[in-house]
């Protein structure tokens, strides 16, 4: 009997061959399960078929891994992501070895892989707002205006710096190597529970950043008065007023991937993908010869 019986499938929209595949994979495993499919944008309207779901796939590239593990998350559905993006750090499969691969995955042989994410409440006056999850980032940002803004950063209770630039982003160790990397920040290993407090455009941008414990709690309050915006995971934002304070710390809920390979190999993918093999780079002395 097959392991994952209710699948749902989330494909990019609007990436050619995504809906086809996701197509293909229900017809060819239809036997003896049931499946949905929905594209990242029509997500929401598929509350009624998550309620049963044991397994999501995504096809596409992180942002659509992304879009699905904020829907499974707080349900404890694990993800199996399929690339069809450019690097898909978060990626299980190939598309092109989708259809012979996924077999393995949906009969239970895969161990399930927990990645630590992060949970923003903004406090205006004495009201909190609901929080808002992310498995990659928080960013407090510019908005539209091409101007700095000024970010004081409290780390718990203790006043860490006040960032004039771009903004402050708050990455998990799943998201480092995302928005943080292209800033400079290192590479954490992803089943860390640390985070990552990194500044955007400042003079101390060439800082690595500071990694700070689970347990701390993170606080930025924005002090200029024209346009910031709080974004989860890239994809949502919401606007952010003079005095406002984001508050970060670890959630409750965590994202879970299906994973074939051991947790170390992470370092060999991550070597592959960015090109860091060996002779990519070389010494100063080399260069100067």
């Amino acid at each position: 009997m097959p392991r994952y019986k209710n699948i749902g499938i989330v494909h990019h929209g609007l990436l050619a061959g995504a809906g086809d595949l996701a197509k293909n994979l229900a017809r060819k495993y239809k036997a003896g399960r049931n499946w949905w499919l929905a594209t990242q944008d029509t997500l929401h309207d598929s509350k009624d078929d998550l309620k049963s779901t044991d397994l999501i796939i995504t096809i596409g590239g992180d942002g659509t891994i992304l879009r699905g593990v904020h829907v499974a998350a707080a349900r404890d559905i694990p993800v199996l992501g399929v690339n069809m993006g450019r690097v898909g750090f978060m990626s299980e499969i190939e598309a092109k070895d989708a259809v012979d691969e996924i077999s393995w995955y949906l009969d239970g042989n895969a161990r399930i892989e927990r990645r630590y994410m992060l949970s923003a409440t903004i406090r205006a006056g004495r009201q909190d707002s609901d929080p808002v999850l992310a498995l990659n980032d928080i960013t407090v940002a510019r908005g539209a205006l091409l101007r700095v803004i000024e970010v004081s950063t409290v780390v718990d209770g203790v006043h860490l710096a006040t960032y004039r630039g771009d903004g402050v982003v708050v990455s998990t160790a799943t998201g480092s190597t995302g928005y943080s990397l292209a800033l400079g920040g290192p590479v954490m290993d992803p089943q860390s529970r640390d985070f990552l407090v990194k500044p955007i455009a400042t003079h101390m941008s060439q800082v690595g950043g500071v990694i700070l414990q689970e347990s701390s709690k993170v606080e930025l309050t924005v002090l200029t008065d024209h346009d910031a915006t709080l974004s989860a995971d890239g994809f949502v934002d919401q606007p952010l007023g003079v005095g406002e304070t984001v508050t970060i710390t670890q959630a409750g809920d965590y994202a879970s991937f299906l994973r074939r390979k051991p947790p170390a190999d992470f370092w060999g993918d991550l070597s592959r993908r960015l090109g860091l093999r060996k002779g990519s780079f070389k010494t100063t002395r080399q260069r100067r010869r």
